[in-house]
């Protein structure tokens, strides 16, 4: 995935879940969303700042046909 593709994902919903306790400390979610072209994303990501207003990516990559269909059933409204 490309820059550009992970802030498009951030520019429509999103599914943030927490992600599993990291060993340096380093509080992580999980974002799952389609990006401009429509194709399913996933997202590990910290916070930059406090107020939640910037990400740090970590990991992005494109889903695979089985995840959607597993995640779009968990969460229809997305």
């Amino acid at each position: 995935m490309t820059v550009a593709d992970v802030e498009s994902a951030f520019s429509n919903p999103v599914v943030i879940l927490p992600d599993k306790d990291n060993p340096a400390g380093e509080r992580r979610f999980r974002a799952i969303g389609r990006t401009a072209a429509g194709r399913a994303a996933f997202i590990v990501f910290a916070m930059r700042d406090k107020a939640g207003q910037r990400i740090r990516p970590i990991s992005a990559r494109f889903m695979h046909k089985k995840e959607v269909e597993a995640y779009e059933k968990a969460y229809p409204d997305v």
